[in-house]
């Protein structure tokens, strides 16, 4: 551990344990009584402080944001990019919020009635607390679940759907639900106590949400002048939480330093007033500056190796770049060259057809700006903002899409950028794409130079007329206590379209978070229409074996993946290929099998030594055996077939996979 994250890393790790095991942390964090935050000990000298004064005073502020208080888009400008089917999502999830019907992860709907109950888990029926201290708060409790289902309602993502429908519709419902949500959580969060103080990065995302309810239903008589105040009493709680503790999030390494970075930007840049105004915004400018730096690589792909993960940053520094620009203080060329470098990566990871990209790496359903009634898995809002800031113009056709451009540029219409999704290379990132007119593939071929969400060497996906023929399993849940098995196949090597040797993967797990050692991978040879690369995760004891892959687009309709394991004495060898769900057939021979998909079938036959046996599985969970799962969307599972290709054999050893696409 010391080797790879360094003796700064682990030394102010340890000295962070140290503060917070002492108590000392916890005396930094005083919890507050709300009630007793007065605005007069907040704000600058000068700012009228009385609700009626200190509203209007507001409504004076020179102030930008991507649109002025209480004007966001007009009716008709939404009508102009909602379909008939993304208007009516977009009224029954906003009505649905109103009911106290929370939309988690994108997918699934929980009643937590009303008021709301913010502290109850509907996916396990436990409840969380809100008396202890954040910094002893438990991450992870067999009898409340998974974290992340109390955090979710509490990012207020409500507020987009809620604001967007408003703009929409103009029904005071949508105010009315939301200043009594914020209400209700203010009364059953007190400062500093329990799981929704806990990260900092949950605070800066609420944090963003709030202000964009702010100015959507400023001129709404549900925004009373004393509710105005209390958000911004709250609001300043919410920026000093995560400013003083941000070093915490640095040390993740992950996209946490970049929400909290900007979520005190946001605060400090809209609130000028505030005394420490001018503190969060310099903090938060020079961590995200120093992040995107860090946590972009050269090519544009991500630090943390997951699509999802890629988009939330994205949506990160697309949201600060914008309030910075608005407000007379962009933020560095380099940074935004950064920023786009990320759009334009993700843009060649876009299946145009579906909208959707690789489910690959860590997806546990954050989506930080939900400012389209597209689905969750569809990438194209994100990539037509990213490509718009990037270039200046649309990469993608008019659609649906567009609606975030119009909420955070004021105008959908843009020119049309010169971008072509080809055959691309990622070496820093190391990813790989080989495209034809319809059919393209995804290649993994890494050297891991921060720590890996899962194990995945050489994966391959394959898409066909906007199908995922061949995919990743995803992640479906962090903490599955109840069965670690299932936890744990979807990050383990089991769930990629790869080879395992051995019967487990090259990498062991030394936390929850962590995996070790970070093997090595080059690639040999690409082109247009090819790609060849090995890896180095099991060349060393106790297998001492090299991984090497070939894939070849033979034409469009065609792909052959050749495998070769290089080393010496007998291994049991298992290649496995996660399929699309749909029927499937295996002929007499068991070396070919057939699946139906939405645009056609899928024909994958094999040359293989003697020894090497074909089996489908299909949604197998067994204590000794899982095999066959996806999940698109965090907490949810779904069976798929699942080829393998597995028996002992002595090496070297040499797998051929054919993959032929055909139309209905």
């Amino acid at each position: 551990m010391v080797r790879r994250l360094g003796p700064r890393w682990v030394l102010w790790r340890a000295g962070y344990a140290l503060r917070s095991h002492s108590g000392l942390l916890k005396r930094r964090f005083r919890p507050v009584d709300f009630d007793s935050v007065r605005l007069a000990d907040l704000v600058r000298d000068g700012t009228p402080t009385t609700p009626p004064a200190y509203r209007e005073f507001r409504t004076r502020s020179p102030v930008r944001f991507p649109f002025t208080p209480g004007n966001p888009p007009t009716a008709a400008s939404l009508e102009s990019v909602l379909t008939r089917t993304g208007r009516d999502r977009l009224l029954a999830v906003a009505d649905d919020y109103c009911r106290g019907h929370f939309l988690y992860y994108s997918r699934h709907v929980h009643d937590l009635g009303r008021p709301v109950d913010w502290l109850l888990n509907p996916f396990t029926g436990g409840r969380h607390e809100a008396r202890v201290h954040w910094c002893d708060y438990p991450l992870f409790s067999q009898a409340a679940g998974d974290i992340k289902d109390v955090w979710e309602p509490s990012r207020f993502a409500c507020t987009f759907w809620l604001v967007r429908a408003y703009a929409l519709t103009r029904n005071e419902r949508y105010p009315r639900a939301f200043w009594e949500m914020f209400e209700s959580w203010c009364r059953a969060n007190p400062p500093h106590r329990g799981p929704n103080w806990k990260s900092g990065q949950e605070t800066a995302l609420r944090s963003l949400a709030w202000c964009f309810a702010l100015y959507g239903f400023w001129n709404s008589p549900a925004t009373t002048a004393e509710r105005v105040v209390s958000m911004v009493r709250m609001l300043a709680l919410h920026a000093d939480r995560v400013a003083r503790n941000i070093g915490f999030a640095v040390s993740q390494k992950n996209n946490h330093a970049l929400s909290e970075a900007v979520g005190i930007l946001t605060v400090g840049l809209l609130f000028p007033e505030l005394k420490d105004s001018c503190r969060w915004l310099r903090t938060g400018r020079r961590v995200l500056e120093r992040e995107v730096h860090r946590q972009i690589y050269d090519d544009g792909s991500y630090v943390q190796q997951s699509m999802n993960y890629h988009r939330v940053m994205l949506h990160d520094c697309l949201w600060a770049i914008r309030l910075a620009e608005l407000n007379g203080q962009p933020l560095s060329e380099a940074l935004i060259d950064r920023v786009a470098k990320a759009g334009q990566f993700l843009f060649q990871m876009l299946d145009a057809d579906s909208g959707g990209v690789p489910n690959y790496g860590a997806n546990d359903g954050a989506l930080v700006l939900p400012l389209t009634s597209c689905d969750y898995v569809d990438y194209r809002p994100t990539v037509q903002v990213a490509m718009r800031q990037a270039t200046g113009g649309c990469a993608l056709p008019e659609g649906p899409w567009d609606e975030m451009a119009l909420w955070l540029y004021g105008s959908r219409e843009a020119n049309r950028a010169d971008a072509t999704a080809g055959s691309s290379r990622f070496d820093a990132g190391g990813y790989y794409t080989l495209r034809g007119p319809d059919s393209w593939c995804m290649i993994r071929c890494h050297r891991y130079r921060d720590r890996p969400g899962h194990v995945d060497p050489l994966h391959v996906d394959l898409w066909y007329k906007g199908v995922n023929v061949l995919g990743d399993s995803g992640t479906y849940k962090y903490f599955v206590p109840d069965d670690p098995a299932f936890e744990r196949y979807y990050q383990d090597i089991g769930s990629h379209n790869t080879i395992e040797i051995d019967g487990r993967g090259p990498l062991d797990r030394a936390s929850r978070f962590l995996w070790l050692p970070w093997p090595g991978a080059r690639c040999l040879d690409f082109g247009r229409d090819s790609f060849r690369g090995e890896h180095y995760g099991y060349a060393r004891p106790p297998w001492n074996v090299v991984h090497r892959r070939t894939v070849r687009r033979m034409d469009d309709r065609a792909w052959e993946v050749v495998d070769e394991l290089q080393g010496g004495a007998e291994h049991h060898v298992c290649l496995r290929w996660q399929l699309a769900d749909g029927a499937f057939r295996r002929d007499a021979g068991g070396d070919r099998v057939e699946v139906d998909l939405s645009c056609g079938t899928a024909l994958l036959s094999f040359d293989k030594p003697a020894g090497i046996v074909v089996a489908v599985h299909r949604g197998v969970r067994r204590p000794d055996k899982v095999c066959g799962w996806t999940s698109e969307y965090y907490g949810e599972c779904s069976p798929r077939p699942t080829v393998e290709l597995s028996g002992r054999s002595t090496l070297p050893v040499r797998l051929v996979t054919r993959i032929s696409l055909r139309d209905t």
